[in-house]
């Protein structure tokens, strides 16, 4: 870390060398207008952001996630025009005089704190994914400098310095050269503890991110960019086996399988940019590198069955390559065309890892790997346009293409999948490398009728082609329409629908070609893939905002959704979700606002589970569907299960604002969740939690807070209470072996899920 302060160090001091006449009464590069991307306020809905937005520096490359990186970067700003230099005439003799250059404005804001924490049972839930250290600490600091062509900037946030390290936050240091020279470095962490009395089988990650970058724009139509990023992530990751209920859409893990985390990801990066009034072009290259510190297999045992032990060995090393290009051209005023076109190649090793074995079975697994040969290839494009005042249109097209040409094993052993018993299915360790190719065209729009009505629709298909799976071509559709309406001058609202319907052609041997059922290596031939299968889906939302008087304000948004498989055999059968959210702002007098929120949410989902024999399941000629096979003999028939879970969340607050110098913030929050199921206990907990904060200005209170060197704008104390109290009715640990006496909550060591957590804080906050 001190190398890399020594080289932004000695960059800024050359930088400001080489470039010091700027300040010695040149006028700083100015940068030509950037292309207007936002429509005004009214216009039509704007266009959507690119599909490698939102992408997390450093997670493993998905098939249809590796698109180019690259995005374009902002760009330096103009000099403020408050701080150009002004030369007026003098009034007798009209010659321009200049005056002194501003030396330049510091800003510092800074944010110390102290908290205790109490909490009644160490093992709680409490600390799960929560760091909870005591003392004191940084909250908040900032440092900014600024003259009329350079700025100086740093953050700190949530720093304990007590431990020298940055606990949940992160620290950036930041110089700017007005249209020339951008340097920024950072670092991020992020460790997940579980309180003192964690062990050291509990699962705890501490995940590390540095960033390295820099951006020279040595013309105003012209920049280049480059950035290094680096992140270490070191721990133990849960491999878990969950509950059937309430683990449809909020998983509830029983217990928990540590698995030991040692990698580095390195990302570099460097692009150009160039960009006229019509033409904008971005080429980014970027190369990531991931790199497994863990050499040796990690031996683990599942402890809920008797002899199932195995050893996995970590990912193998492997490095993500990427070409991306980006032209755009607008061809006039209401016309822009957005191109992309990225091209990735991996290149690793990949590793076949065994879940569990038993003696007699298939004996000792070894860790094979082989080399991959993956290549993605992107191509995109967007045109969109106005042909009226009030009418925009968005032309979308894209293609996808995932290409595999690892070499397939042919020979390996077969592993035991999930209850390790000599009866189980037993299934091939040959991971299966596909093909597949998606394209999407869309039409979408915006139409002002009116200044009180605006219509939002558009079409989409999507086709999807596969090779050697069971659903080798698919085709989606969508449809959606809104109405955004003024109904009334205080009353808008917004009502849309969406249809999606997708589905394609089966291959039913598609089980029995891949896996010969002449050795032990078999899977049940009633395993589909349902998350390939037919599916329609119906969805309606409705949102009102009613504004009675200047003081109030009433919200409301509610949301139903069907979703149909009708041609599943084993899986998801129908599913529905439907929400309520209501709020309710109130200002009770000028320095007072109550506030109210209210969420409902409730999830069905009606499945057929199994993976054995049913000689129930018949054709449509009225014959059984499947020959019993031998293996599956001792398995029971499968059932129905309805899974349903509940959530409700009431909030409600206020903000008060005693007189200048003190104010008061309030909130009560509780948490209700229920998950049910036919053939499994339900699962309900709440979670109650209560906030109150108060702060003090002290700034102008007393003449003895002024200083000859610091002038204080703010001086402010603060104070703050948090209380959290959770209660779990059921653990639902029915399936833990009958040998367990107690049943305890083996997920992440929590002993007893009921806990009451409070913290105590008091900060300053300085800025001058």
């Amino acid at each position: 870390m001190k190398s890399i302060f020594l080289i932004v160090f000695l960059i800024l001091i050359a930088v400001n060398a080489a470039f010091s006449q700027v300040e010695d009464g040149q006028a700083p590069l100015q940068l030509a207008p950037v292309p207007e991307e936002e429509e005004k306020k009214g216009d039509a809905t704007p266009l959507p952001p690119t599909e490698e937005e939102g992408k997390e520096v450093g997670a493993p490359l998905l098939p249809e996630e590796n698109e180019g990186k690259g995005d374009a970067q902002p760009l330096p700003p103009a000099v403020d025009e408050e701080k150009e230099e002004v030369l007026p005439l003098t009034p007798i003799e009209g010659i321009q005089v200049p005056q002194p250059i501003i030396s330049g404005d510091i800003k510092l804001e800074f944010t110390p704190g102290y908290q205790t924490v109490e909490l009644d049972n160490g093992y709680s839930k409490a600390a799960e994914y929560r760091y909870l250290p005591e003392g004191p600490y940084i909250e908040y600091f900032s440092l900014n400098y600024e003259s009329q062509s350079q700025e100086f900037t740093g953050e700190v946030k949530r720093s304990y310095f007590l431990t020298n390290i940055i606990d949940d936050g992160y620290w950036n240091l930041g110089y700017r050269r007005y249209g020339l020279l951008d340097v920024g470095v950072g670092l991020s962490r992020f460790p997940h503890d579980y309180g003192a009395s964690s062990s050291d089988d509990d699962v705890s990650t501490q995940r590390d991110l540095h960033n390295f970058m820099v951006k020279f724009t040595p013309r105003d139509r012209f920049i280049i960019f480059t950035n290094l990023s680096v992140e270490d992530k070191k721990g133990n990751s849960p491999l878990t086996v969950e509950n059937f209920t309430s683990n449809l859409y909020n998983s509830t893990a029983i217990y928990e399988i540590p698995e030991q985390i040692d990698y580095t990801t390195t990302t570099i990066e460097l692009g150009i940019e160039y960009f006229d009034d019509p033409i904008f072009l971005q080429l980014s290259n970027s190369l990531q590198i991931f790199s497994n510190n863990i050499t040796e297999e990690v031996p683990w045992n599942n402890i809920s069955i008797e002899g199932a032990t195995g050893s996995v060995k970590g990912v193998e090393d492997y490095i993500v390559h990427t070409l991306a290009v980006r032209p755009s051209i607008r061809f006039t005023e209401n016309t822009r065309l957005e191109n992309t076109v990225s091209y990735s190649k991996v290149t690793n090793s990949i590793g076949l890892i065994p879940f569990t074995t038993v003696s007699g079975v298939s004996g000792e697994f070894t860790k094979d790997t082989i080399d991959s040969d993956v290549r993605n290839l992107t191509i995109s494009s967007l045109l969109s346009t106005r042909p009226l005042p009030d009418l925009r249109v968005n032309i979308k097209y894209r293609t996808f293409s995932f290409k595999n040409d690892t070499p397939k094993i042919e020979d390996t052993p077969s592993y035991v999948m999930i209850d390790g018993s000599t009866d189980a299915i037993r299934y091939p360790r040959i991971p299966r490398y596909t093909d597949y190719s998606t394209k999407s065209i869309g039409l979408d729009g915006a139409w002002s009728l009116t200044h009180r009505l605006m219509i939002d629709a558009g079409i989409e298909e999507k086709i999807t082609l596969r090779e050697e799976r069971e659903v080798e071509k698919e085709k989606e559709d969508r449809l959606f329409i809104s109405l955004n309406s003024t109904i009334l001058d205080n009353l808008s609202g917004r009502f849309g629908y969406t249809y999606t319907t997708r589905g394609g052609s089966y291959n039913n041997l598609y089980y029995e070609e891949i896996y010969d059922p002449e050795t032990d290596v078999t899977q049940h031939k009633q395993l589909r893939t349902y998350d390939l299968s037919r599916q329609n889906s119906n969805k309606i939302t409705v949102c009102l905002d009613y504004l009675p008087q200047n003081t109030l304000n009433i919200g409301t948004a509610l949301s139903y959704e069907i979703n149909e498989y009708p041609d599943t055999v084993i899986g998801r059968e129908m599913s529905n979700a439907e929400s309520i959210s209501l709020y309710a702002h109130y200002s009770l007098f000028q320095n007072l606002n109550l506030y109210s929120e209210y969420f409902y949410d409730n999830r069905e989902m009606e499945s057929k589970y199994s993976w054995t024999f049913d000689s129930n399941i018949l054709d449509d000629d009225g014959n059984q569907r499947y020959i019993q096979d031998g293996i599956y003999s001792d398995f029971t028939v499968p059932y129905s299960e309805a899974i349903k879970d509940i959530s409700n969340i009431y909030v409600i607050g206020f903000d008060y604002d005693l007189s200048q110098r003190i104010s008061i913030r309030g909130k009560y929050s509780k948490y209700y969740s229920k998950a049910m199921s036919i053939n499994l206990p339900d699962i309900s907990s709440e979670t109650d939690i209560y906030e109150l904060k108060a702060s003090y200005k002290l700034t102008g209170a007393y003449n003895s807070l002024s200083c000859p060197f610091i002038s204080f704008k703010e001086l402010r104390i603060g104070t703050g209470f948090y209380t959290e109290i959770y209660r779990r009715d059921n653990y639902a640990m029915d399936n833990i072996p009958e040998t367990t006496e107690t049943y305890t909550d083996k997920f992440l060591g929590i002993l007893d899920p009921d806990y009451r957590l409070n913290i105590f804080t008091i900060s300053l906050t300085f800025n001058f």
